[in-house]
């Protein structure tokens, strides 16, 4: 598969990118050093410039998090953030033609769904028909099925509606009605519910997907969620959410023929914003996700990947609201599962594997609902990040892959790692200078290495043969 442009009737309007992203501004407010590390942290086989797929931070700031970190563990945040400096801009308006390789956006604004399936070399175009990917996440999110329309529809994937019966939002009882109120605007789960819709339906886009929306972010609340997933036969769940501290094991993350995979956070290996071991991403039988910086590469891949970390540009709110980093963890809790091999952990080790999660490498999300004032359709494109997107590439990945009747949650990854899987051995998820340090004296639990280690697991989707 090639990236490419779908020749398309002219715009008759643009979609601006923010001013912000002017090159005086740029030179105005980001420091020197700052962009010099940000440069420093790319691969070194990396594409250079626009063609490498990163997208450089413009100006301080520039990332705002979707929901806020959670109290305690009776509340759960979801794992998402939004680019703030930068605002994805239609070069033409694509032809709707079902054509799955559309990508009417620059390669230097984020990813489409064509870019995901390259780099993982994903049979999204052949595999996956009717098999049911649940997300569950919090609170309503009116606009959820025309959004979702309208982002498949500009990226040339099949549509996938409620009348359809493609799509089906129910509320945690697993009713059509009534469907919660949409979430406070400090605490915002539309943009959490558009992100995970999106990513599902860019890596299998032939799946059927049933969004569940919980009453709040109520960790029992969420809970049920997942259970009703499961009695309403999906195979494939996401938890694209999570919290800390750990708890024990719970029984609604076992579900015998189901995986659930859950996000391993963004802020961290530990230390200060609450990094380290979160629930449910540390139980048992849950896939664990963590992050990585995807970006275009001079190798027979084609891509390189190192661990998500963005402390490193802390330009997002002096520390109060930091860009964030993969999370990772050797777990309190839970006992080592007799499938993990890794020796340095006793306990069960986080995460299992990992997709594209930087904001520096973003994903091309569509929801109606974003921005302050909300922004005007159709030009309501994004930019987003965090482990609440690579947490779904893989709940859909499993699902082209359709062994959930055999295996259980993680142990198949492990078990079917040899050959399948890009091993990222790059990178890390700390910054001692802003305090985040590892919760875990065992190291590689916080820096990559060859073979296993905590940010990025076995590594990332080689086609979907450990899935």
């Amino acid at each position: 598969m090639n990236r490419r442009i779908v020749q398309a009737l002219p715009l008759l309007a643009i979609i601006v990118l923010a001013a912000c992203s002017s090159n005086a501004m740029t030179q105005s407010l980001v420091p020197q050093s700052q962009s010099l590390a940000q440069q420093n942290a790319m691969p070194p086989d990396a594409l250079i410039g626009a063609a490498s797929g990163d997208v450089p931070f413009l100006t301080m700031n520039p990332v705002r998090r979707l929901c806020g970190f959670p109290a305690g563990p009776d509340r759960m945040e979801c794992l998402s953030s939004v680019r703030t400096d930068i605002k994805p801009t239609l070069q033409e308006e694509p032809q709707i033609t079902g054509d799955a390789e559309t990508c009417p956006f620059g390669s230097n604004q984020g990813y489409c769904p064509i870019d995901l399936q390259e780099a993982y070399k994903l049979p999204s175009l052949s595999r996956g028909h009717g098999r049911v990917v649940a997300i569950v996440d919090a609170y309503g999110y009116h606009n959820a099925a025309s959004d979702l329309a309208f982002y498949r529809k500009t990226m040339g994937l099949p549509a996938c509606s409620m009348e359809s019966k493609c799509l089906r939002i129910v509320n945690q009882e697993g009713r059509p009605s009534p469907l919660p109120g949409e979430p406070p605007a400090n605490d915002d789960w539309k943009g959490e519910e558009s992100l995970d819709l999106d990513m599902v339906s860019a890596i299998c886009p032939y799946c059927k997907i049933i969004l569940v929306q919980t009453n709040n972010n109520d960790t029992n609340n969420l809970f049920t969620g997942v259970k009703t997933a499961g009695n309403l036969h999906a195979k494939y769940i996401g938890a694209s959410w999570g919290s800390g501290p750990e708890g024990g094991d719970n029984s609604i993350f076992h579900q015998p023929g189901v995986v659930i995979s859950a996000a391993a956070g963004d802020n961290g290996g530990g230390g200060r914003y609450g990094g380290g071991p979160i629930q449910p991403c540390t139980y048992t039988y849950v896939v664990c996700v963590g992050g990585t910086h995807l970006v275009r590469a001079n190798n027979t891949r084609g891509w390189s990947e190192t661990v998500w970390n963005d402390w490193t540009f802390d330009y997002c709110g002096s520390g109060n609201s930091p860009c964030g980093a993969t999370g990772s963890a050797c777990s309190t809790r839970i006992a080592k599962p007799a499938w993990q091999t890794d020796d340095g952990c006793h306990m069960r080790s986080a995460a299992d594997t990992s997709a594209t999660a930087s904001l520096r490498s973003p994903v091309i999300v569509y929801n109606s609902e974003e921005g302050s004032p909300k922004c005007s359709p159709p030009n309501c494109f994004w930019a987003f990040g965090g482990t609440s997107a690579s947490t779904q590439i893989i709940s859909a990945i499993f699902a082209l892959g359709g062994n959930a009747n055999f295996g259980q949650g993680a142990s198949y990854v492990w078990k079917h790692k040899t050959g399948n899987l890009y091993d990222v051995t790059k990178g890390n998820n700390i910054d001692p200078q802003l305090g985040v340090t590892c919760a875990s004296r065992v190291s590689y639990i916080c820096t990559a290495k060859f073979g296993f280690d905590g940010p990025t697991g076995l590594g990332t989707p080689h086609g979907i043969g450990a899935f």
